[in-house]
């Protein structure tokens, strides 16, 4: 399990540093289109759609940190004044159903994606621009999400998950 959870955090790690590359030119983009709209009175050709894209690459590629990290948003109300031993369990069995959730949007998504790539889907604006890999790319980062929250959930419930991952509750 300890390979297989090292092996889940460096493809988190360079599906992260990917995500961050599209974050870089969504941003570098942007500020280029501001500049160009203010200088020349009009936008940089293709960038709504790239811009459209990029966003897909950050949030689906950069999922693996934010699941690594417990970034995302939870309620742990309830969680918290359990036991260890059930608090475990029930954390495990939430990373389970997550898991199921993963995989009920990466099965059609895996579908679509393939149908994308067979007819070389791309996007009319004022650019043609292909959005058959993104579908691909959206495809794999929730399989990649899947498969890191099932890893997660053994952790979780054999109290192996790495303690920085879980920070102590606020005391009010």
């Amino acid at each position: 399990m300890d390979i297989l959870n090292a092996t889940v955090r460096r493809v988190s790690d360079v599906l992260g540093w990917v995500a961050m590359v599209f974050m870089a030119i969504l941003m570098f983009g942007v500020t280029a289109d501001v500049a160009a709209r203010a200088i020349y009175g009009q936008s940089v050709p293709g960038l709504f759609e790239m811009s459209e894209l990029s966003m897909v690459m950050v949030v689906f590629l950069g999922l693996g940190w934010t699941l690594r990290d417990d970034a995302h948003i939870r309620v742990t109300m309830l969680t918290d004044r359990l036991a260890p031993r059930p608090r475990r369990l029930a954390g495990g069995l939430a990373w389970l159903c997550a898991a199921l959730v993963f995989l009920l949007l990466a099965w059609p998504s895996t579908q679509e994606a393939a149908y994308s790539f067979s007819i070389r889907e791309f996007r009319w604006g004022v650019v043609q621009i292909p959005i058959w890999w993104t579908k691909i790319a959206l495809a794999a980062g929730l399989w990649f999400a899947a498969v890191q929250a099932v890893v997660k959930a053994v952790l979780v419930a054999t109290d192996r998950d790495l303690p920085e991952s879980h920070p102590a509750p606020a005391e009010y």
